[in-house]
């Protein structure tokens, strides 16, 4: 009989018209930390629409607490702020954004933490969203938000294999106070590279300083846990001769300009034309992991953490009814 009144949730939506699912334009996402206890969200199972590359059918990907989301090329819309399709080409990898799955609050509705950025000039702040409920029923009152097919085209989740799950549960308290403490003051966003914005000086800086003066989307969470639960992911981080060789040589990195908010030309100019005349990238000093004081240099991408032997795949949920009818609502 349990089995059968588990079943009745999943066969219903078979016969339920469901909404199609798009996400509010980036101005509109707006954090819901004031009305959402970050101590009070369970770990419960939510069902993430998935899909690993464009041309793939949705499934669910079974999600708890501490699982990695990680999307990309999110695509160009008329009121953003930002060039999104050249930052998909900046950042290496069809995946150039991540987030943690943090669990649902009592209404059922599930949230995950992401550090992003809204615009080059105003930056960008650590937030907690809402990405709904399972399979897009259910909406929270002040955001839409949803990681659907209309704005980005790659969508998938990891988990972290049994022994570094433990590690991070073993020290969740202090995991989320810090979390806490970061979404109250706003954490800010920080760009991976610096320059001085004068011509004459062709250093590049690659910034990798933790938690000074801000972090990005991937390298805030890979601080979170060396940090907070001694739990180090290596080989994570993509070294300047291999940069030069992506913005030279691939495809999709031969195409990426340097933004006009942080350019030093007047006009639009690519990244591997910098290359040419000079410009360079920096690294000052090598990461040094604390769990066994082993260096590394480079910058963190969302992509090798993706593929790190510490992440595992998750076991999509097998409906009784064919994927390919939920992901009408899922484009």
């Amino acid at each position: 009989m349990t089995k059968f009144f588990k079943f009745i949730p999943v066969m219903l939506l078979s016969f339920m018209w469901i909404p199609p699912l798009h996400a509010l334009n980036p101005q509109e996402l707006t954090p819901v930390m004031e009305g959402v206890d970050l101590y009070l969200l369970q770990d419960e199972t939510y069902f993430f629409p998935a899909n690993y590359s464009p041309s793939d059918e949705t499934i669910f990907l079974p999600l708890k607490k501490w699982d990695l989301i990680f999307t990309g090329d999110h695509i160009n819309r008329p009121t953003d702020s930002i060039d999104k399709e050249n930052i998909n080409h900046l950042i290496p990898g069809p995946f150039n954004h991540m987030m943690v799955y943090m669990g649902k609050d009592t209404g059922g509705l599930a949230y995950a933490i992401e550090l992003n950025i809204l615009s080059l000039e105003q930056g960008g702040a650590l937030s907690l969203i809402c990405l709904g409920s399972d399979f897009g029923i259910l909406r929270h009152p002040d955001t839409g938000y949803m990681q659907d097919r209309s704005q980005m085209t790659h969508r998938w989740a990891r988990r972290l294999i049994d022994s570094a799950r433990e590690q991070l549960t073993a020290n969740e308290e202090q995991l989320l106070a810090r979390l806490h403490d970061d979404l109250i003051m706003g954490f800010p966003y920080q760009l991976e590279i610096e320059h001085s914005g004068n011509l004459v000086d062709h250093n590049i800086y690659l910034v990798d300083d933790g938690f000074e003066g801000g972090a990005s989307c991937s390298d805030y969470w890979t601080t979170l846990f060396e940090t907070y639960a001694n739990l180090c992911i290596k080989n994570v981080r993509m070294g300047v001769n291999e940069m030069e060789d992506y913005f030279r040589n691939d495809p999709q990195g031969s195409l990426t300009y340097v933004p006009p908010e942080v350019s030093p030309f007047p006009g639009k100019i690519f990244v591997w034309q910098m290359l040419d005349l000079g410009f360079k990238a920096i690294i000052e000093a090598p990461h040094v992991y604390p769990c066994d004081n082993t260096e590394e240099s480079g910058v963190v991408l969302p992509s090798l953490i993706m593929d790190s032997n510490l992440l595992e795949e998750i076991t999509p949920l097998n409906l009784p009814i064919p994927a390919s009818w939920f992901s009408r609502f899922f484009r």
